[in-house]
């Protein structure tokens, strides 16, 4: 039996980062120690990086598909980000929030507006920082994917987004890992989003 809107503590859990700055790491993390939450699969109209599972890591279409699902409405939100079209697909995470479950979406700022005006109050929000621009470059040249064009860009872009960390509910310095999925658990506990242990 599904739960009544007034008992179902489900929520969507923005979680947000400059590029390279651990998102995909501490939510893998998150969800190991905490597997009731759901991860959404976020479309993609970038090609496959070596090792990225189709479904796993993104949905991957190609831009005609993306434009075509935008059309028809089946994004919660969407961008374009560094070329590339980026969505959240609206239907897996709406069956998700109707069964009871919290959902987590690895976006952006500019997409946490779009969930924060379409979804309210069922929003949590968090923004991770790197300790300092030195660690952050350093973590966008290990990844050892991108052109050094590319992370002029994102470090550029990543600038203005550290400038608009302040509109996020939560900020939360990944120094190190494990701390710091400590804490954002710890924050999802005080929202009710998580089951205390």
């Amino acid at each position: 039996m599904l739960k009544t809107m007034s008992e179902n503590r489900a929520r969507l859990i923005v979680i947000s980062s400059v590029s390279g700055g651990g998102k995909t790491s501490l939510i893998r993390l998150l969800t190991r120690k905490h597997p009731e939450l759901f991860v959404a699969v976020t479309a993609t109209s970038r090609k496959p990086r070596v090792g990225e599972i189709e479904g796993v890591h993104y949905y991957f279409l190609s831009p005609d598909e993306f434009q075509a699902r935008i059309d028809h409405g089946e994004f919660l939100e969407h961008a374009r980000v560094h070329g590339n079209y980026y969505g959240i697909p609206a239907a897996p995470v709406e069956a998700k929030l109707a069964q009871g479950v919290s959902v987590i979406l690895n976006i952006d700022v500019q997409g946490m507006r779009t969930i924060k005006r379409r979804m309210g109050a069922r929003v949590i929000t968090i923004f991770l920082t790197p300790p300092d621009e030195t660690v952050w470059e350093a973590r966008l040249r290990e990844r050892g994917t991108d052109s050094e064009d590319d992370i002029r860009l994102r470090l550029a872009q990543g600038r203005a987004e550290l400038a608009q960390a302040h509109d996020f509910d939560y900020r939360v310095e990944n120094d190190l890992l494990e701390r710091a999925a400590g804490e954002v658990a710890a924050i999802l506990e005080s929202e009710g989003a998580l089951r205390s242990h």
